[in-house]
């Protein structure tokens, strides 16, 4: 595994959720969308980092880049 840049959202999906994407993601949207989590070697450490940062619950894993933590 390597080492990602992970992101997450403001925006909440239809779910409610923030969700999290890797740096290469076609779906991650610009600068001004997004905050960055840091260096993970995986979305479930990306996501754990997040939840401390804001005090949030609801996060998901992006289908494509994050699949492991994507929930349906």
């Amino acid at each position: 595994e390597m080492l990602k840049s992970y992101y997450f959202i403001h925006t909440k999906n239809e779910q409610g959720q923030f969700v999290v994407h890797t740096e290469d993601c076609a779906f991650l949207g610009d600068a001004a969308s997004r905050t960055l989590i840091g260096l993970h070697m995986n979305g479930e450490s990306a996501m754990d980092e997040a939840k401390q940062m804001t005090n949030e619950t609801d996060f998901n894993g992006c289908f494509y880049c994050a699949y492991s933590i994507h929930t349906k």
